[in-house]
């Protein structure tokens, strides 16, 4: 592979580290929904990714499929946290609170896309996997499974 997963996974949790320090910084407490969801996504994900970064540098890299449920299901929230902290400070005056607020809107937004390309990558060397003889067992068109 040109870039080594564990690459992807470390860039991913640079961004995650650096939404959640700035939304520590601009977070609203008048927004209980995308604070809830905010927080608990940008914490969540760093431990998941630190535990696939330490899992891929003992090489007991996750399988997959449970690398790609992963990176899409965080595409997901992160894209969600991002147009959320967007959407609840766009009719706020400028300040620095603010400013702060769409950093953490764009990283997070930033993150979301790296997490969907690692996610197609997973994808991809999974069904590589399968092509080459994994473990897994398919089954034959007209055979009943």
């Amino acid at each position: 592979m040109l870039i080594p997963t564990c690459l992807i996974k470390l860039c991913e949790l640079m961004l995650t580290v650096a939404c959640l320090t700035l939304h520590h910084y601009s977070y609203d407490l008048t927004d209980v929904p995308t604070l809830m969801l905010c927080s608990g996504t940008y914490v969540g994900y760093v431990v998941v990714l630190s535990g696939e970064i330490v899992g891929e540098a003992v090489s007991a890299a996750a399988d997959a499929y449970v690398d790609a449920w992963w990176s899409s299901s965080g595409s997901v929230l992160f894209a969600m946290c991002g147009g959320l902290t967007l959407h609840s400070w766009r009719t706020v005056p400028l300040n620095d609170r603010k400013n702060l607020a769409q950093a953490a809107a764009i990283c997070a937004l930033a993150n979301a896309s790296l997490l969907l390309i690692d996610a197609l990558i997973a994808i991809c060397s999974a069904h590589k996997d399968d092509a080459e003889g994994s473990i897994r067992t398919k089954c034959p068109k007209n055979a009943p499974c």
